[in-house]
């Protein structure tokens, strides 16, 4: 014998909120099972940048950011000059500079010439450019692979590079790599000059990054102060 809901469930109000909520139910559950079984599935938290991450270069230039790359690496140290040019003045402001993509900030001069690309920045005016670069890492710097990786890296992209010295710093957003090297500048636009330019790298790891801040100035000239408070204002992002 046939018989319906209406025929057996006495039609009122409550019951037939409940019948409606029970298939509804079965429908949505019907409905799941379907697309799962079809291989929908829900897309997944996509992993941390870094995750799993080799190092194999920290020294990578980002395609977007202009560098000295460009010249020759085997041209001819430009001698320092007499009175180098370039200090940065001490009554220079500096503003706070904050990369959600990089997961850092850090204090740099105010008024210059910004360029990014992701998580790394370029800031440049005239003779001086100070840049922060990201890339990923299965383990700190030391000063053994600074002399013997980053250097042979460097020296392939800067242009007549020499190695100064490499040591180890404490900064306030941890321990960290410092890389002094000179390098010849890119020439200038318009004379087509270059200077010989003094630069303090340092690399900072931290959860399979690894954070470079490279501060270039004219050789011999005293920024020694500045490249202090830039490096020392870095911090990772919580």
């Amino acid at each position: 014998m046939n018989m319906n809901i209406s025929e057996s469930v006495p039609k009122t109000g409550s019951t037939r909120r409940r019948l409606f909520r029970s298939g509804a139910a079965l429908i949505i559950a019907s409905f799941c099972a379907a697309l799962i079984s079809g291989g929908w599935a829900p897309v997944a938290a996509a992993p941390a940048p870094c995750a799993g991450a080799v190092r194999a270069s920290m020294v990578a230039t980002p395609a977007a950011l202009p560098s000295s790359a460009a010249a020759i690496p085997t041209e001819a140290a430009i001698a320092p000059e007499v009175n180098p040019p370039g200090d940065i003045p001490d009554n220079q402001a500096f503003v706070t500079y904050a990369s959600p993509d990089g997961g850092y900030a850090i204090t740099m001069p105010e008024g210059w010439a910004r360029t990014e690309a992701g998580p790394d920045v370029a800031f440049v005016d005239k003779l001086h450019r100070f840049t922060v670069e990201i890339t990923c890492a299965d383990a700190p710097p030391t000063v053994a692979s600074a002399t013997a990786v980053d250097a042979a890296l460097l020296a392939a992209r800067e242009p007549a590079f020499a190695l100064i010295e490499a040591t180890t710093v404490d900064l306030p957003a941890g321990p960290a790599i410092l890389i002094r090297y000179q390098t010849n500048s890119a020439p200038d636009e318009v004379t087509g000059k270059q200077i010989r330019l003094d630069v303090d790298r340092y690399e900072l790891f931290r959860d399979g990054r690894v954070a470079a801040i490279s501060l270039a100035g004219p050789a011999g000239s005293d920024n020694v102060d500045v490249s202090n408070q830039v490096s020392r204002s870095f911090q990772w992002a919580p």
